[in-house]
């Protein structure tokens, strides 16, 4: 439950852009392909843009993974 606090604390931390694709790629498993299609960004920005998402919720949430491996 902390753990689901945290990561939808941190999603809202993101950039819309970054979250969006994130989600959408994540969680809703839409293909870079198809958010592509419908957003009219390239695959390589969309790309980009989870990169920096991913860097972002690993280090936010780095703390968090070391306390619950620890217990």
């Amino acid at each position: 439950s902390i753990l689901l606090e945290e990561l939808d604390a941190a999603l809202d931390e993101l950039p819309e852009e970054q979250r969006e694709v994130f989600l959408a790629h994540e969680f809703e498993g839409i293909s870079f392909k198809e958010i592509s299609a419908e957003t009219g960004v390239s695959v390589n920005t969309l790309l980009s843009r989870k990169h920096h998402a991913v860097l972002h919720l690993r280090r936010r949430l780095q703390s968090i993974y070391d306390d619950f491996i620890n217990k």
